[in-house]
């Protein structure tokens, strides 16, 4: 090649480059192409023209360039990771994890990349599934047949008696002093070996006194027999209980114990059997959840009982426990769950709580759409805005014209002091007078309506303690649906960034479900029990305030719930920046100070099944073959 040609290449080049800096694609494809006819060794002109092909949708002919440039010169690193991003979106997972692998040995100081090979490792296991989207069918295979923990052996004596009775089924004569007995539900069998799971858990896992009931962690078998759709589960929890039945397809009771209550063999007939159930768990059992799969139910069975008559006889079981239950109907997109109606005690007065400093766009969406969303309602709703320390000229206009708008329903409270979520919320809680105070943050946004009456409905419970609300990113995906503590070792939101419709833990977001917290984004609560327990610590001015806040009325023995029925939108942080956050630490520090022990475990709110490192809901034995986040 002359220097001519030479010269002439590095020139089209340079210029193609720029065509590319510049977003000019067909000219920069001009430009570089003709470089690579100058310069048949210039890795870096294949590189760059393996992005414009990718940027017009030619993905083979890019990739073909990207692999041309590696072989002249790896060293760029960049046209290795280019190539692995064609390659992960083709779905070559294991040959986009090595190229990932590539260019970060030739870009170590860009660590961020390992993520990304360890990520494309992750999915090539798991058949191309995201554990990030939710457990998949593939990844549920994968756990199944490679990670699952194993059952004792089959030739492992019982040294208890245990009796198993499928629907339809009852026994003859007493019941037996002593041993268990297993209830199946209709189409559900034992995994092999299941008994000798329930019996070495009983002895090893177990201390006294001894559970009444066991319930298990189930799946389903298709037409071909393979495992899917598995349903793991937390220790009995009040709300998630009766919104998803977790007895209907497997449960063992303690045979003394039901003599003890008199209560007898279940009976035969399916309606007389469930309503067996429910008066079995009114006699409030000693329960205890075993973290294992022992159950499978077939996809083909069918129901005998009516889910209409289901739903019938839950109301019955509530109302015959105090509950102020009005209706209880199937869920119409979930097969295993109902949704329950409270009735909402009137009158009843709402103070809606908001902190806010400047950022008028934001307030305005919040007023604007919960005040329309709660129009009608039978509460009395009163808005109590805590103005701290605002300087936008905006933000006091606003407030003006909403004060003429709603009159005494709005009060402005100013407070100049450096920000603290507790102190302000705490001083506006001090002058409210109605019997329910809703903490909201300025970044919330209602869509529908019917969320104040269903959170009211729940805070009015004399059990409960504080009620959240389902939470959405403005993108459409969960922002929260409550709190596990624990979590991280401290505590987080369950199912965050998982599409609303999931099906992980059979959907449990999508019910009335007990949280060890809810968030303070949004958070209902009576204002006699805030009193009691002191409100907020000022001394987490930021972060944590609302999880020690749940904390502190669940040690007094009070739940804390999500109704589904309540979802609004939530552009979290944008009013402050979380993740340069200079207070978490310190915070995250008080917490532990505090709830040691608490923070160390994710029980009873989060199934022992899942790992207790990601949100998503994951089995535990997943994080040590694929530990991306």
């Amino acid at each position: 090649m002359s220097a001519a040609g030479k010269d002439d290449g590095l020139e089209c080049w340079l210029e193609g480059k720029q065509a590319l800096a510049a977003g000019d694609a067909a000219l920069a494809r001009e430009l570089l192409a003709e470089a690579c006819a100058l310069l048949p060794a210039h890795g870096a002109a294949h590189h760059l023209l393996g992005k414009v092909e990718a940027l017009l949708g030619r993905p083979a002919e890019a990739e073909a360039l990207q692999r041309r440039s590696q072989a002249l010169d790896e060293a760029i690193g960049w046209n290795s990771f280019a190539l692995a991003e064609l390659l992960e979106q083709r779905g070559a997972w294991a040959e986009a994890g090595e190229a990932y692998n590539q260019a970060l040995e030739q870009l170590p100081q860009e660590s961020w990349i390992g993520a990304k090979a360890n990520a494309c490792r992750q999915r090539g296991l798991l058949g191309g599934e995201d554990l990030r989207e939710g457990l998949g069918p593939m990844a549920y295979r994968f756990w199944v047949d490679q990670l699952e923990p194993p059952l004792p052996s089959d030739l492992e004596p019982l040294h208890r008696r245990w009796q198993v009775l499928m629907a339809g089924e009852s026994g003859s004569g007493p019941l037996p002093a002593q041993g268990w007995l297993v209830l199946l539900g209709a189409g559900c069998v034992l995994r092999p070996r299941a008994l000798q799971g329930l019996e070495c858990w009983l002895q090893n896992a177990v201390q006294p006194p001894a559970p009444d009931l066991l319930s298990v962690d189930e799946d389903r078998l298709d037409a071909a027999g393979q495992r899917y759709d598995p349903w793991f589960k937390p220790e009995q929890l009040a709300e998630s209980s009766w919104s998803t039945p977790w007895l209907s397809s497997c449960s063992a009771w303690r045979c003394s114990w039901l003599r003890e209550q008199e209560l007898g063999w279940p009976p035969v007939d399916a309606e007389q059997r469930q309503a067996w159930l429910w008066l079995a768990l009114a006699r409030r059992p000693q329960h205890r959840h075993v973290p294992q799969v022992l159950v499978h139910r077939r996809a083909t069975a069918a129901e005998p009982l009516s889910r209409a008559v289901q739903a019938r006889l839950l109301q019955e079981h509530l109302q015959a426990q105090g509950e102020a239950v009005t209706a209880v109907h199937p869920h119409p997109q979930r097969p295993e769950g109902f949704v329950i109606t409270w009735a909402v005690p009137a009158p009843l007065r709402c103070s809606l709580i908001v902190p806010t400093r400047d950022r008028a766009d934001l307030l305005e969406t919040c007023i604007t759409s919960l005040t329309a969303s709660t129009a009608g309602s039978a509460l009395a709703v009163e808005w109590i805005v805590v103005d701290n320390g605002s300087r936008e000229p905006a933000l006091a206009a606003l407030l003006q014209r909403w004060q003429e708008r709603l009159g005494e329903r709005l009060r402005v409270l100013r407070d100049e002091g450096p920000f603290n979520w507790s102190v302000l919320n705490n001083r506006a809680a001090q002058t409210s007078q109605a019997e329910l105070l809703l903490f909201l943050n300025n970044d919330v946004e209602a869509s529908s309506s019917g969320w104040l009456e269903a959170m009211a409905a729940q805070a009015m419970r004399p059990a409960v303690g504080c009620v959240g609300a389902v939470l959405l990113y403005p993108s459409g995906r969960l922002q929260h649906a409550g709190v596990v503590v624990g979590l991280h070792g401290g505590a987080d939101h369950a199912y965050r960034h998982l599409p609303p419709g999931h099906g992980v833990h059979r959907g449990r977001s999508s019910h009335l479900s007990d949280w060890g917290a809810v968030t303070g984004a949004c958070l209902m609560v009576r204002r006699a029990l805030f009193e009691r327990a002191g409100g907020f610590d000022p001394a987490l001015p930021v972060e944590f305030n609302d999880v020690d806040f749940c904390l502190r009325l669940g040690h007094l023995g009070y739940r804390h719930v999500v109704d589904p029925r309540a979802e609004l939108i939530h552009h979290e942080s944008q009013s402050r920046d979380a993740i340069g956050s200079s207070t978490a630490q310190a915070a995250l520090e008080r917490m532990r100070g505090r709830w040691g022990p608490r923070l160390a475990s994710t029980t009873p709110w989060w199934p022992a099944t899942c790992s207790a490192a990601h949100a998503d809901g994951r089995p535990l034995e997943l994080d040590r073959v694929v530990p991306v986040g």
